[in-house]
């Protein structure tokens, strides 16, 4: 194109200086050079931008494929985790209803020392993937806008969240194990101590609400899968 550009910029200078053309001739054949040049460059830009859009829709729909994969992985390990703290949540309430009910009384001790084994959550979200493609700027190469903030909402904002409701529940869980390791009543009535007590009651509200922010999370999980099937891209 280089070529093209330079030996018509050569003609265009010899029609200028090409002698026994009448003004008009001249400023004809001009006319006819310059289209061709600016013509040339524009095709050649429009090309180059070409190429370089169908790179970055290739690497856009590579992402994609890989990002869809490992939200696949993050639905599996989010069901997992409201089921860990739903099941939680029942012991804690079975415990927390206890006292004063003939029940505190029948109920075995291996049974109250199911209800307070201690499960900490850690998530680990697939998120390397998705902190490499942004952190290369190349967030804004996704076309579809709803499949781009749904990610961010995600990623930025849900992902957060849910670490910090897991946290909660992780402390709560703490506190009873050193509770109980200090404990030196029998289990029934170490259940029934106002301290023990106060962290059932402080765990129920909490537990629902972090439980409703998995489900949540897991519903934003398959929106975005969802955009991403729209958009063609190959999982298989």
């Amino acid at each position: 194109m280089q070529e093209e550009v330079a030996k018509h910029t050569k003609k265009l200078y010899q029609a200028v200086t090409k002698p026994g053309h009448t003004v008009f001739e001249k400023l004809k054949e001009i006319a006819i050079e310059i289209f061709i040049i600016v013509f040339a460059v524009t095709l050649s830009i429009w090309l180059h931008s070409w190429s370089d859009h169908r790179h970055e829709q290739k690497e856009v729909r590579e992402f994609l494929k890989g990002l869809r994969d490992d939200l696949t992985k993050d639905t599996a390990m989010l069901k997992a985790k409201r089921a860990t703290v739903a099941r939680l949540d029942f012991g804690y309430r079975s415990l927390s209803a206890l006292p004063g009910t003939p029940a505190a009384d029948t109920i075995s001790d291996k049974k109250i020392s199911g209800y307070l084994d201690v499960d900490i959550s850690v998530l680990r979200p697939a998120i390397g993937r998705y902190e490499g493609f942004k952190s290369s700027g190349k967030m804004e190469t996704i076309e579809d806008d709803s499949l781009k903030q749904s990610m961010l909402k995600y990623y930025e904002q849900r992902m957060p969240d849910i670490i910090y409701g897991e946290n909660f529940v992780n402390s709560i869980q703490l506190k009873l194990l050193d509770l109980e390791m200090d404990n030196k009543m029998p289990l029934r009535e170490f259940i029934k101590a106002d301290k023990v007590q106060s962290l059932l009651s402080i765990s129920h509200q909490n537990f629902d609400n972090n439980i409703r922010e998995y489900s949540e999370l897991l519903h934003e999980v398959e929106k975005i899968i969802k955009l991403i099937d729209s958009t063609g891209v190959s999982h298989k």
